[in-house]
């Protein structure tokens, strides 16, 4: 069985500012990549590209998310369109609903999103994500959870790792000064800065932070922080998979 990973976050450019650098290399050591946008970011910036509307900034912002999925190497987008700036205000177990769909079709043995802080910015958006995907990822392991998905033949699956997007701590200059959920695994991205760039280049309305995307996101290492699920081998990592055996192995989801 190939390894699967799947990152769950609330806004296009989430997974290129979070972990680009992490997607794109599983995916080119043949990881099988897949992402669900509960919004589609439409009450973002711009960058000063002509948008007549919500509904119009909102489509495109669906298609730079692709094209930048596509150069971070990741085979499955899932956007849903919830309300940007209003994820918590969503029905709970609709979205959560929903979450757990795509981890029951997609299989990942890896889930990714943000921690509880909600990144250093701490977006509420990005807190209301945390929430729904850590619910999920224990409730796609649960036959009794959501058992209509059972009708399109989706059986339950439950992953061996949830990780948290985390840093180191700040420093007394750093814009940021939110702390994350103490990371535990650390990857190294270096070898795959460019398509973290080309990603990022893909994300046309959101140029402007381009700066802050090169001081913040484009470092040598991407850092996580293990929320639950089969132990780590060691306190730090450098692989999420670490440990996790192969397709005979106990330490695989059970289906």
């Amino acid at each position: 069985m190939s390894r699967a990973l799947a990152a769950v976050f609330a806004h296009p450019d989430d997974e290129t500012f979070g972990c680009g650098g992490t997607l794109a290399r599983y995916a080119a050591e043949g990881v099988r990549c897949s992402l669900f946008c509960a919004t589609d970011g439409d009450a973002g910036r711009t960058s000063g590209e002509h948008i007549e509307s919500r509904q119009m900034l909102g489509r495109r912002r669906r298609e730079e998310l692709g094209a930048a999925a596509s150069a971070l190497g990741i085979s499955t987008v899932r956007s849903v369109g919830h309300p940007d700036g209003e994820l918590g205000l969503v029905d709970a177990d609709l979205l959560i609903g929903q979450v757990v769909r795509f981890i029951r079709e997609q299989r990942p043995h890896v889930v990714l999103s943000f921690g509880p802080e909600g990144a250093p910015t701490g977006h509420r958006d990005h807190r209301a994500i945390s929430r729904v995907a850590t619910a999920a990822f224990h409730l796609a392991g649960l036959s009794t959870a959501y058992p209509e998905h059972s009708e399109s033949a989706l059986e339950r699956w439950q992953a061996s790792r949830l990780y948290y997007v985390s840093w180191p701590a700040p420093g007394p200059d750093d814009e940021f000064q939110r702390e994350a959920v103490p990371a535990t695994a650390r990857i190294a991205v270096s070898a795959y800065d460019e398509r973290r760039r080309e990603a990022f280049r893909a994300h046309a309305t959101q140029r402007d932070h381009e700066e802050r995307f090169e001081r913040l996101s484009m470092l040598p290492h991407e850092w996580f922080a293990l929320a639950a699920g089969v132990p780590q081998p060691a306190e730090m990592v450098e692989d999420l998979f670490a440990g996790l055996q192969s397709a005979s192995g106990a330490s695989l989801p059970r289906s």
